[in-house]
């Protein structure tokens, strides 16, 4: 039995992920902000909280503010204060999930702040996860947005922009087996089905799943609305978006990395939308 420590277990992700490994078998250490011990990852991280833990998933990420140097301080310090503190509790492996908006070349403040922590772990000896855009479960995070999108009478139509697509049922595989893998360190590898599917089709396949047929498109002049989304946060209006989140849709990663390395582990990735509507069995091992 592997004893894993689980940062951010009380998201959505963090969440599944702690199920999908205790119906495995394992002993789960739940970090989360609504614990006995609440967890803060700006906080002090204590070696001791991290004794007896074979691996730690860090799954956390604080998205509270838009201020790129408060993001750097909470998330990048933090991260990299609670690996000093894996270290010295002599914590085995660390599993980082990170994204697939963390890719050298991008511009988006949250895939450079993954990009900054995914080399402490890599220089660590540890391995990383990049999740594509998780789909198949409840709709929060980025395909909650789509979702709420797809519901409009006139579709956003951004032509020319892609997503490395991934089921939720799918990732948790994918993670489970970086945690029980006998070597893996040093590991970079994308959570994501190899084939991109445009925005478009993306957007296509979610107002079908909440039953339209007949679809009218409207395209985006994505640049004039990163400046209509900029101005609006500067202002502190509420936004269907966040700019940030925006250029990672306009600006994807170019692949998935570590494809050889996911299919040695035996993780296959379902073609989207296959599973669209298949949020509740995600936890099945």
């Amino acid at each position: 039995m592997t004893r894993v420590a689980v940062t951010g277990a009380a998201g959505y992700l963090g969440g599944a992920l702690v199920a999908r490994l205790r119906a495995a078998g394992d002993d789960v250490l739940e970090l989360r902000h609504d614990g006995p011990e609440p967890f803060d990852l700006a906080g002090a991280h204590r070696p001791e909280r991290l004794a007896g833990v074979d691996t730690l998933v860090h799954a956390a990420w604080d998205l509270r503010t838009t201020d790129p140097t408060s993001l750097w301080r909470v998330n990048v310090e933090g991260s990299r204060a609670l690996l000093d503190a894996a270290r010295a509790a002599g914590v085995r492996r660390v599993v980082f999930v990170s994204s697939m908006s963390a890719y050298f070349g991008t511009r988006q403040v949250y895939g450079l702040t993954k990009l900054a922590v995914e080399r402490s772990v890599l220089e660590a000896g540890g391995a990383v996860a990049r999740p594509g855009l998780v789909y198949g479960g409840p709709a929060g995070g980025m395909m909650g947005t789509l979702r709420r999108l797809a519901r409009l009478p006139l579709l956003p139509s951004l032509p020319g922009t892609h997503q490395f697509m991934a089921h939720v049922a799918d990732v948790l595989e994918g993670l489970a087996a970086l945690v029980h893998a006998p070597e893996v360190d040093g590991a970079l590898v994308g959570l994501a089905h190899p084939i991109p599917v445009s925005f478009d089709a993306v957007m296509t396949a979610l107002a079908h799943d909440a039953g339209r047929r007949r679809l009218a498109r409207l395209p985006v002049p994505w640049p004039v609305l990163l400046g209509l989304l900029r101005a609006g946060a500067t202002l502190g209006l509420p936004l269907p978006v966040r700019p940030d989140s925006l250029l990672g849709l306009v600006r994807p990663a170019p692949s998935v990395p570590g494809a050889d390395l996911v299919r040695a582990l035996g993780v296959t990735f379902r073609p989207f939308p296959d599973g669209l509507a298949q949020g509740p069995a995600i936890l099945e091992p």
